[in-house]
């Protein structure tokens, strides 16, 4: 006999199954929408290169680009609203966007920027370190995008824009220098790089490596002028002082919460390599060359190293009520002779996350001007187009112009000045008169910007100069400091000779 039940059954079921489907597509729709959120905030956007290479963007590389975008977009609209042709910025078919990853081990470029789309051609890049112009940078970059535009006269910013393009204080151990890939036609800025690999290395990396990254065209290689770096520095005395005036006063800066985690006395990397066994080799010389510098003893002694951490080791949770206490704690609670010494050890010898810039610094220096010198009397200024028979190359430029932050502090018209005319120089068609109304004007800006601004601490602490004398009569400090201060004069006389004010 039929079941009766069975019309009931055979209706739930095909109602079960209607319900299945639809469930199945709203789960493929939520699929897809996921993919695409993901795709655009999550760190999934792939871009495909010329060498048909995938490069994936984190997270936070995107929200770089999309900042980027909204930025160009931003410029088009204001452009529109306005008829005078010296505001011109970057337009529409400047919006493509070159783009480093933040680790040396993926530094792959999205091929986005097109050099020919600038009539300059060289690449740009401005170095700063903690306390000798990390907001000069900024400030720098902006007074060519809104003075001299691409792409009808100055290069296009890339993809970071005024941040830096790879990880800082950071390198791999089979490269040990930071990896930049720089490309002609832009700008960019690198906070605190390692350049512990040798100068002809380094001079590669900065000349040559952006070149193989991007595929060059032939006519672009043929353009391609080479490098002019903009080398941010200081007098050692003012860094330290600034640097502890900087860290002693509260609230504490959203980006400079590390004070509060960090030990100043740390001389190792996070993974245990010494910072010492990076930084010393080039600074354990007593003359330099390319600098035409000769000292008495080597410029730091492994010994002048280890006696600053001892010192640093005899402080730090050390004192009746901070010995759990962080650096910052610190800070606040000794007397300024001692917390001095505790911040100008971290930014000396200190090696993990944001310390020893006083000595990376100093590295640096004569590492690019080594590498200016090699690239000057050497086959590496020519274009990769001429190695191996191919001809039609030139001799590309590798210009270093270091720069000091007190410069700027002291005579920021003068400065500016310099800037431009390093950054423009003869080949360019900029007058004089474009540059000195770009310099009175980046002047201004900053006068006005130092009235309200945290971040610009130099002339607005009584005790800065007996800081800085404290600091040069003390035994622990003051012969390494004093011989990095030469080198830093040094290197700064040399750039003011090539640079024609």
């Amino acid at each position: 006999m039929p079941n009766p039940d069975y019309p009931t059954r055979s209706v739930v079921t095909i109602a079960v199954l209607i319900l299945t489907a639809i469930t199945s597509y709203v789960r493929i729709i939520h699929n897809v929408h996921n993919t695409e959120k993901e795709t655009s905030s999550t760190g999934g956007i792939m871009l495909r290169l010329p060498n048909e290479e995938s490069v994936h963007y984190s997270s936070e590389q995107q929200q770089h680009i999309n900042h980027y975008q909204r930025n160009q977009r931003r410029r088009r609209r204001l452009d529109l609203l306005s008829s005078d042709p010296a505001s011109v910025s970057i337009k529409a078919e400047n919006e493509n966007i070159h783009r480093n990853t933040d680790t040396d081990t993926a530094a792959a470029t999205a091929d986005q920027t097109t050099t020919s789309s600038s009539s300059y051609n060289y690449a740009v890049l401005i170095i700063s370190y903690h306390k000798t112009g990390h907001d000069l940078q900024e400030d720098l970059i902006n007074l060519l995008l809104d003075e001299f535009p691409p792409p009808i006269i100055g290069p296009n910013i890339t993809a970071k824009g005024t941040k830096s393009l790879v990880r800082r204080r950071m390198h791999t151990p089979v490269h040990l220098c930071s990896r930049l890939y720089l490309q002609p036609g832009t700008i960019a800025v690198q906070h605190a790089p390692d350049f512990f690999c040798t100068a002809d290395k380094l001079a590669k990396i900065l000349l040559h490596e952006g070149e193989v990254r991007k595929s060059l065209s032939p006519t672009e290689k043929k353009n391609d002028r080479g490098v002019k770096i903009i080398h941010l520095i200081r007098n050692p005395f003012t860094m330290a002082v600034s640097n502890y005036h900087y860290h002693a006063k509260r609230p504490i800066p959203k980006t400079e919460m590390w004070i509060t985690r960090q030990n100043p006395c740390q001389v190792t990397y996070p993974n245990g390599e010494l910072y010492a066994d990076y930084v010393l080799p080039s600074l354990s010389k007593r003359s330099y060359e390319a600098l035409n510098i000769n000292y008495e003893s080597r410029l730091i002694l492994r010994s002048e190293f280890e006696a600053i951490v001892n010192d640093c080791e005899s402080i730090y949770q050390k004192r009746k009520g901070l010995e759990t206490a962080n650096q910052f704690d610190h800070l606040m609670n000794l007397d300024a002779p001692e917390g001095l010494r505790i911040a100008t050890a971290e930014l000396t010898v200190q090696g993990d996350n944001n310390g020893g810039d006083m000595l990376r610094m100093s590295n640096n220096i004569l590492k690019l001007k080594q590498a200016e010198k090699i690239v000057q009397n050497s086959w590496m200024g020519t274009s990769t187009s001429t190695q191996g028979g191919g001809g039609g190359g030139h001799n590309r430029e590798f210009q270093v112009n270091t720069m000091s932050l007190d410069d700027f502090i002291s005579n920021p018209e003068r400065s500016a000045l310099e800037f431009l005319n390093f950054v423009f120089d003869h080949s360019n068609d900029v007058s004089t008169e474009q540059k000195e109304r770009a310099a009175a004007k980046y002047s201004q800006t900053y006068l006005n910007k130092k009235e309200g601004s945290r971040h610009i601490t130099d002339g607005k602490a009584a005790d800065k100069k007996q800081l800085a004398e404290y600091l040069r009569h003390d035994a622990v400090f003051g012969p390494p400091m004093k011989k990095i201060e030469m080198l830093v004069e040094t290197a700064l006389a040399d750039s003011r000779d090539t640079v024609m004010l």
